[in-house]
């Protein structure tokens, strides 16, 4: 199966952070079950974190395939009504796969270690 281009799923992107009034990391990659259905990591609603949050995940290279794996947790996009709006699962810690069934490209992120750092200052009781 072919995936969409990096510029088709940064254009989305655009789209979808600009709406974007919170992050949640959820429990689980793409098999996870529903998002509203899994547990909570972690929370992100500061706008400097979440604007930091949106370049560690859109900042890197399309790889043009997607890892065969499920991810281990997902960062799931809401609006300000609390609407889910978009997600990416997180593969091996060096991957982020937005709405994988939809794109079928995962996005090397460009700064893997800062992006790990991220989540965990971010997970839940780690304020």
């Amino acid at each position: 199966m072919s995936g969409a281009n990096g510029a088709e799923i940064l254009g989305w992107l655009d789209e979808v952070w600009a709406r974007t009034a919170a992050a949640v990391v959820l429990e689980g990659g793409d098999n996870g079950g529903p998002l509203a259905e899994r547990g909570l990591l972690g929370e992100v609603f500061d706008a400097e974190d979440l604007a930091g949050l949106r370049s560690l995940t859109t900042t890197g290279t399309f790889a043009d395939d997607i890892c065969r794996c499920h991810g281990r947790a997902t960062i799931a996009l809401l609006d300000a009504d609390g609407e889910f709006i978009g997600s990416g699962s997180v593969h091996g810690g060096t991957d982020v796969s937005w709405e994988r069934g939809r794109f079928h490209n995962n996005l090397e992120v460009a700064d893997p270690e800062r992006l790990a750092g991220f989540l965990e200052r971010h997970a839940s009781g780690k304020r």
